[in-house]
């Protein structure tokens, strides 16, 4: 049998695994190297990447996490080797494609990602912390030691211009660096929190205050990862709790658009811990304070997110989304705060039936659907207090003529324009319409006795099929 001699110069063969640890790490942060996301792909202030780029972009950075994945459980052995401060080093880019709303990233890369930080020491979490410091400038109502500050440092214009003005977490050498903030505190305890404190509210606290609505939202998602884990009695020393809700309250009361999904949850959530509902052995002194600050910020929410959003919104398309917002944050206010929502009962049906007198166009129907939605939620809150029979005279006046339309509409537009969408929409809102003079006629007997037999009668082709069939039997006995 021949014997085959292998001539090939050892410096130029390629080895199927590592043979050290040094060499496990050089070939993992050149792989790491190829993540970094080119400075065109990262979104500034009134730009968006290119598409075609951006999953471009994707398809490399896929390749090359199922790369290091591999690498890493093939030379498991070697990885387990490597200290806790060379692995964030090296894994840093991938940690910073952590995050779930980066225009880069993609339901795949955010699974592989989730499979290689598994692999990483548990004590990168703390280790990523001091690092952020570079990317985030002091916030002017935190003092040196992150207490809440009764004035800002600098003035008040002043500390405003140096907060906006030095930003270097939106560079694009920082991109995804809010994604290390989000790594580390999902991963901390809660005695972990307390302790680096003082590293994780200022970078949260610059992100939730930031003038772009983007950041503000991403500030208050990563302030719902870790402040369940810090005692409230910490939060009340340092004087944080005001702080963190006027920050909250704030970013609802600008009623961005597109609106900040979960916004209003995340204040109710920190609403509710730092004032909570008392159990019974609570002295009734402090049960009623407690309640007291409770109802004050439902109220500042109501006053600045929902009244003055109807008031200041924007006409056209761009605050019809803005008031799809305010009517959806009304209803889960409704579910919060009880007959409570009837302080504001004269501010909210007549702005929830207001829009409703104009034609339902396919465009409108969305935000008719929304208003109809919390005008039941409205009524069905209150139905103990006998408060709606005041309003039954407007609803019944504004609501026939939306029906009534409704009924003509098929001659008002062209029919290629109801396609299915529309369709759906228009047939929730003749549904909505339906359940709220089911419910009027509940809370009110003197309308099936009186005003609904009036509206057959008037025009019993049109509204047969809205009154409920019990409104004509009292017409009968008479």
């Amino acid at each position: 049998m021949a014997i085959v001699e292998d001539i090939t110069n050892e410096d130029e063969q390629i080895p199927n695994g590592s043979s050290s640890k040094e060499e496990l790490i050089k070939t993992l942060e050149k792989l790491s190297a190829e993540l970094i996301v080119p400075k065109e792909l990262v979104p500034g202030f009134m730009t968006s990447p290119d598409q075609d780029a951006l999953y471009r972009y994707q398809f490399t950075a896929l390749r090359v996490l199922d790369q290091i994945r591999d690498k890493i459980q093939a030379e498991e052995v070697f990885w387990k080797e490597v200290d806790q401060e060379t692995q964030l080093r090296v894994m840093q880019n991938v940690l910073r494609l952590y995050g779930e709303e980066d225009p880069w990233c993609s339901p795949p890369i955010r699974e592989t990602v989730q499979n290689i930080v598994e692999t990483l020491s548990s004590s990168i979490p703390i280790l990523i912390l001091p690092t952020l410091r570079p990317y985030f400038s002091s916030h002017p109502h935190l003092s040196s030691n992150s207490r809440a500050l009764s004035r800002p440092s600098g003035g008040i214009i002043e500390s405003s211009i140096d907060l906006h003005d030095v930003q270097p977490f939106k560079e694009p050498s920082s991109w995804g660096i809010s994604n290390l903030l989000v790594y580390s505190t999902e991963r901390l305890s809660n005695e972990e929190v307390e302790r680096y404190i003082g590293l994780i509210l200022p970078p949260t606290l610059v992100l939730m205050d930031d003038w772009e609505p983007l950041y503000r939202s991403r500030g208050a998602k990563i302030l719902d990862s870790w402040i369940h884990k810090l005692d409230y009695s910490l939060m009340k020393r340092m004087g944080i709790d005001k702080l963190l809700l006027d920050s909250l309250i704030h970013t609802i009361s600008l009623n961005h658009n597109p609106p900040l999904k979960g916004i209003l949850q995340i204040t109710l959530n920190l609403i509710d811990k730092c004032h909570p509902k008392t159990s019974k052995s609570v002295n009734d002194t402090t049960k009623k304070g407690q309640g007291e600050n409770r109802m004050k910020r439902y109220g500042e929410i109501i006053d600045k997110g929902i009244v003055q959003g109807w008031i200041y919104s924007p006409s056209g398309l761009e605050g019809r989304s803005v008031l799809i917002n305010i009517a959806s944050m009304l209803e889960k206010l409704c579910d919060v705060l009880g007959v409570g929502i009837i302080r504001w009962l004269k501010t909210i049906i007549p702005q929830l039936l207001q829009p409703l007198q104009y034609p339902p166009t396919t465009v409108v129907l969305p935000h008719y659907e929304a208003n109809l939605s919390c005008l039941l939620c409205v009524m069905k809150t209150i139905r103990e207090t006998g408060r709606i029979d005041r309003w039954r005279g407007e609803i019944l006046n504004i609501l026939c003529r939306l029906w009534v339309q409704l009924k003509e509409r098929s001659g008002l537009e062209d029919e290629s324009e109801r396609n299915n969408v529309s369709i759906e929409h228009e047939n929730q809102v003749k549904s909505l319409v339906k359940q709220i003079f089911h419910e009027l006629a509940e809370q009110v007997s003197s309308v099936k006795q009186v005003e609904y037999p009036r509206l057959i009668k008037l025009s019993p082709g049109i509204f047969e099929d809205l009154i409920p069939k019990s409104a004509s039997e009292p017409r009968s006995e008479s």
